[in-house]
């Protein structure tokens, strides 16, 4: 069985379901539609490669992840209870295994002082207590993170009111069921660990490392935020071995088995809008393609600004709504390739801002520096190797060893690039000298190894035509998630149309899989699907191919 997704549609006139976009909330709900509905699905993705978050990137040889990079909770045997990890075993018809990453995933770095952090509250009291970080209630901190986590139940069920109970009352029934979620979501992070937990300056500075996860400055960030996706890796990360393009491939078997497709270079032009009904689509071609559903999956602001009908966007309300929310930041991304089997460790390093006039532990104002400045010598970063998370990176890439390394872009550079190359030129070269400074500084194994490769990929987000770059879609601030949760839903105005994906639910690859049962629930109505255990029944004819099928980036 096939699994080449670089293809335009093929024996389609009218399929039962046409989704815009090939993100993995995309392909989890046409996954989940062609098992439990029997649909013949078709996804339309623009770029040459689908999988969003999950593609990955060919550079001369070596690979490097878009997006997915690590994943808390997916083993099920460990946690019965993690739906996320349910929903993947199910949308790829179990043909994806899950690597567990070392209880030490990740390492925070405050200036040249590195932290490990575990998988259990446990041990991360035991770790932190013995460092000298100063005062603050562990205890506390992680009770507070379980009780955020628990209210979350209040704010995901406004994705699912009717449209015909009043704006009113769905805000009164969020109010009442999710009180302290709402509570924290209404307070920054480091507010909360300074005078809530009583933490030190070092202590919180520590706390705060992971803010890049979620696009926020943790003097910025709701708390609700932070305790989320930190909460998320409670029970350990994981990496998909063959490499996070095996998510698209095993979709794409599932589908074609069930009559589905996944059709790559095939860009929509507009949704086709009859009497507040979405038919159907038009593609850039001038094909027309008419379905009885109709799903985006290419970010709210693609959706309501580019692909729908403005007049249609605008009586339904969604123009005006978008003008008053930002985008998530986008990021610039060092890849480094050796042609030698370096032996590298599998964590994650985090590595907080670093100046000399600031302590290593004021994350928020070492950001702002950093962005506003530029100054690309003390900027705060993200390193992980492909090549060590993956225990299946030597079969498709024997002898070689990559190192990526990220950090967020200011808005402004990403503007002003677009039009000026000579600043992006200038930009790119101060980025890939410090970025490989810090890769050596790191990991001391490269210092003396010159990189056979160097690649800056910028922006570097999940969503190649995503509004400014952004990685996580719409701004990750307190009011998406409050005043915006009763629009930025499933379950639109515009009658057959629906929405699934970051913007719909939550950033992040367990946020849009869970994201999709609710996007399912809404189309089907099924509530019993938000908690099943399902599993499925698909059997591959085939072995699916680990190497990725996308064309290698282009290098000058």
């Amino acid at each position: 069985m096939t699994t080449n997704l670089r293809r335009p549609p093929t024996n389609f006139i009218d399929p039962d379901a046409i989704i815009i976009g090939s993100g993995l909330g995309g392909l989890a709900l046409a996954s989940t539609l062609a098992q439990k509905r029997g649909l013949k699905v078709l996804v339309l993705e623009a770029a040459p490669m689908a999988g969003g978050a999950t593609h990955v990137h060919e550079v001369q040889g070596y690979e490097f992840p878009a997006g997915l990079h690590s994943v808390g909770d997916m083993d099920t045997d460990i946690n019965p209870a993690a739906l996320n990890a349910w929903t993947a075993n199910y949308v790829t018809g179990n043909q994806v295994t899950w690597s567990k990453m070392p209880e030490d995933h990740e390492y925070a770095f405050l200036g040249d002082e590195g932290f490990p952090w575990y998988s259990t509250a446990e041990e991360n009291i035991e770790s932190m207590s013995k460092r000298g970080l100063g005062a603050g209630d562990l205890a506390g901190y992680f009770k507070l993170e379980n009780e955020v986590q628990a209210a979350g139940a209040g704010w995901a069920l406004t994705k699912l009111y009717p449209n015909a109970l009043p704006l009113a009352v769905r805000e009164g029934i969020y109010r009442l069921t999710a009180k302290t979620w709402r509570k924290y979501m209404q307070r920054d992070t480091h507010r909360v660990l300074k005078q809530d937990l009583g933490f030190s300056d070092k202590m919180a500075g520590l706390f705060e490392y992971m803010y890049g996860n979620y696009g926020r400055p943790p003097d910025e960030a709701p708390f609700t935020m932070h305790a989320a996706v930190m909460y998320h890796y409670r029970k350990g990360a994981y990496f998909p071995a063959g490499g996070p393009s095996v998510l698209a491939k095993t979709i794409n078997t599932v589908l074609e088995a069930c009559g589905g497709q996944i059709a790559t270079s095939t860009p929509v032009d507009q949704i086709l809008v009859e009497n507040d009904r979405a038919v159907g689509v038009r593609l850039k071609n001038g094909t027309e393609l008419r379905a009885k559903i109709v799903v985006s999956d290419a970010s709210a602001w693609t959706t309501f600004m580019q692909l729908m009908p403005r007049e249609v966007s605008e009586r339904h309300g969604y123009v005006s709504k978008l003008k008053t929310i930002g985008s998530s930041p986008s990021h610039i991304t060092l890849m480094a390739g050796w042609n030698e089997n370096i032996d590298l460790p599998a964590h994650i390093v985090w590595q907080m801002p670093r100046f000399p006039e600031l302590q290593p532990w004021d994350v928020a104002a070492g950001d702002r520096i950093y962005k506003s400045q530029m100054r690309f010598e003390g900027m705060p970063a993200y390193l992980m190797s492909p090549s060590a998370r993956d225990p299946l990176y030597g079969e498709r890439c024997p002898g070689k060893t990559s190192m990526m390394l990220l950090v967020e872009a200011n808005r402004e550079w990403t503007l002003r690039a677009a039009s000026e190359p000579g600043f992006r030129a200038e930009l790119e070269g101060k980025f890939k000298e410090h970025a490989l400074k810090l890769m050596t500084d790191r990991f001391p194994q490269l210092a003396t190894r010159a990189p056979s490769m160097l690649h800056v990929q910028w922006p570097m987000g999940c969503n190649p035509h995503a509004r400014e770059g952004g990685s996580y879609g719409l701004e990750p601030s307190a009011a998406r998630f409050l005043e915006h949760t009763h629009w930025l839903r499933p379950k639109t105005t515009i009658e057959n149309f629906f929405l699934v994906g970051q913007d719909a639910f939550m950033p992040g690859i367990a946020g849009v899989l869970i994201g999709s049962r609710f996007a399912y629930t809404a189309i089907t109505g099924d509530l019993l699907h938000l908690v099943n255990k399902d599993v499925s029944q698909f059997r591959p004819q085939l072995p699916v191919s680990a190497p990725n099928e996308a064309p290698d980036l282009k290098v000058a």
